[in-house]
């Protein structure tokens, strides 16, 4: 009788089922991947304008800030007008739908923005979205 207490039952379940913890797993990273893009978006230093009809969270490839004293940047990273236009023309060349985030500061004069939106049309960039924040 003592022996019967140590064998094995077709009933007993001796395998660990990882299936749960990889969609766990797979989850948080598309979590943290959409939220990891929303945060860098938030911190870029400008002010930007405020907006009532403003789209919630458009996805775009590349961002381009022109800050208040007229420094532009690139995903984050600080270059010139020729610099900025030979990579534009680059990628529009290898990524025809290439969409590009352009937050300009609202205290920067008009033509500043008409500047940078001219730039990204003269090297091909066909969709171009205006950052402003919800009022």
């Amino acid at each position: 009788m003592s022996n019967r207490l140590y064998e094995k039952t077709d009933d007993e379940i001796t395998d660990i089922n990882v299936t749960p913890l990889v969609d766990v797993t797979l989850v948080l990273l598309v979590i943290f991947m959409v939220t990891a893009s929303l945060v860098f978006t938030r911190a870029l230093p400008v002010n930007l304008p405020k907006s009532s009809a403003s789209e919630a969270a458009v996805q775009t490839n590349w961002i381009v800030v022109v800050k208040k004293n007229g420094e532009y940047l690139l995903n984050g990273k600080r270059m010139g007008l020729a610099e900025m236009s030979g990579r534009m023309r680059n990628e529009a060349i290898v990524n025809p739908s290439l969409k590009v985030d352009l937050a300009a500061d609202e205290g920067l004069a008009y033509g500043k923005v008409v500047g940078a939106l001219d730039l990204l049309k003269k090297e091909g960039v066909k969709r171009v979205v205006l950052s402003v924040n919800p009022r």
